[in-house]
């Protein structure tokens, strides 16, 4: 089976999430369209790429406003092949947030945010709505040469409460701090990781550890201080300040908890007293040697409360620009976790591989355009960009069943300056599905899908 089979077989257990087969049927087809779409994602094109601009259009639009579907639902296909690939060590999904463009006072969630790509020397702003994504990190380079490759599982927007004017009454802003409470992203966060816990019990991971992989934005009280699910653990990137000590031994009559000798992660860095462990995780192409120091049994009373958590402090990894040039260190890195069971390679594997979802949202967003639809409907804000990564999530997964996770004669030839690249990229699967839907118009017969190529290209200005 060649990619767009593999796609549509993934997308056939899609299914039970509609209601009726023709608003699966013309989901299937929006999916695939997506792929095929050449320049900007708007709807429009989406449905010019179909070959139903001479036709009534609104059913496509409704698909997403008045439907009843689950956005969640539509990545339970990938939630189910996940367990195979993780093997028999732990499964791991990074979860990060991300910032989509959309101006207009009037769109639903649309706020003023920090601007990401901003320098650090001045801070920018622009109009847009925060999403938070999971994606489940596989472990490709246990039977491959390749890195890692992280597969979408969830994206969903984030619940924020809007925030009063100045001039608003006290209860107003009393209802508004106490929302902000219960509804922010690190609450959103440990809620969604309850429902990934139940929904890979569903796929056959009963048992199996699920380490979720976050930056600092995600290490803090409300989500180490949460009640987790269980065999569930969170790796997270602290800060070197952070205010730590160890536990007293409890006495009779005592109820002290924390020690009084404090201690931050870069005093550990820097304590000769405690030893440097080696150990090799695959980053960049290659198996690479990391050092690293680990404390177990650490107390953060202003970040995890009476939870312990083991510390693995990891030392500046050396690069050079090129062969010629010096010796560079990157930055220290401080990771607290709850799990003490699990291997430090296990857990530095991890947190390596979770630059995999930062490949993602560029993917996402330069590539599948999620960022592109001009909706205004509360339902299709919320529901459209979801659908896009759906369709890159089922990408990802077709191209392995396909092809494995090596780049192969199958894909077109690259640049001459990119033939050492041994992993296919987003754009060669694109290329790739374009390729075999222009030689094979029988693969997507069973949709409400008419491919023209050559009109394919005079019909993006639509």
């Amino acid at each position: 089976m060649n990619l767009l089979e593999r796609f549509f077989s993934i997308t056939d257990e899609m299914a039970p999430v509609f209601k009726q087969r023709r608003t699966a049927r013309r989901a299937t087809s929006l999916l695939v369209a997506n792929l095929l779409c050449m320049g900007r994602r708007w709807v429009t094109r989406l449905i010019s790429t179909r070959g139903r601009d001479q036709r009534d259009w609104s059913a496509d639009y409704k698909l997403f406003s008045r439907a009843k579907w689950s956005a969640q639902a539509l990545f339970t296909p990938a939630i189910r092949r996940v367990p195979a690939y993780s093997g028999d060590g732990p499964i791991g999904v990074a979860a990060d947030e991300v910032h989509l463009p959309r101006a207009g006072r009037h769109v639903k969630r649309s706020r003023w945010l920090r601007d990401p790509m901003s320098p650090p020397f001045h801070v920018n702003l622009i109009r847009g709505i925060r999403f938070l994504q999971f994606s489940a990190l596989l472990p490709l380079h246990r039977t491959h040469k390749v890195d890692s490759r992280a597969v979408p599982v969830s994206f969903e927007p984030i619940d924020v409460p809007e925030k009063p004017a100045k001039k608003a009454s006290v209860g107003k802003w009393t209802e508004y701090r106490r929302a902000k409470k219960v509804k922010n992203l690190c609450a959103q966060f440990v809620r969604k990781l309850w429902e990934l816990r139940q929904a890979f019990d569903l796929a056959g991971a009963v048992g199996r550890m699920l380490v979720a992989v976050v930056d600092g934005g995600f290490c803090n009280r409300t989500v180490f201080g949460a009640d987790l699910p269980p065999l569930t653990a969170i790796l997270a990137r602290g800060r070197k300040d952070a205010v730590l000590c160890r536990p007293v031994r409890k006495r009779r009559g005592s109820s002290q908890v924390y020690g009084k000798r404090k201690f931050t992660p870069e005093k550990v860095r820097t304590n000769t007293a405690i030893p440097w462990h080696r150990t090799t995780v695959f980053y960049g192409g290659a198996q690479r040697t990391v050092r690293y120091k680990e404390v177990h049994n650490v107390l953060w009373q202003g970040g995890a409360r009476r939870r312990p958590l083991r510390l693995i402090v990891v030392a500046p990894m050396p690069y050079k620009l090129s062969q010629a040039s010096r010796t560079y260190y990157r930055q220290p890195g401080y990771l607290f976790c709850s799990d003490h069971e699990l291997s430090a390679q296990a857990l530095l594997q991890l947190y390596f591989d979770r630059w995999q979802i930062e490949v993602n949202h560029r993917d996402e967003k330069q590539l599948i355009g999620v960022a592109d639809p001009q909706v205004w409907n509360g339902n299709s804000v919320d529901r459209i960009p979801a659908f896009l990564t759906a369709s890159y999530s089922f990408l990802l997964l077709a191209s392995l069943e396909a092809y494995g996770p090596e780049r192969t004669d199958q894909y077109i030839q690259p640049p001459k300056w990119q033939r050492s690249r041994r992993r296919p990229s987003c754009l060669d699967l694109l290329n790739l599905a374009r390729r075999q839907a222009a030689e094979r118009p029988d693969l997507y017969g069973k949709t409400d899908f008419r491919l023209d190529p050559t009109q394919a290209y005079t019909k993006m200005a639509a």
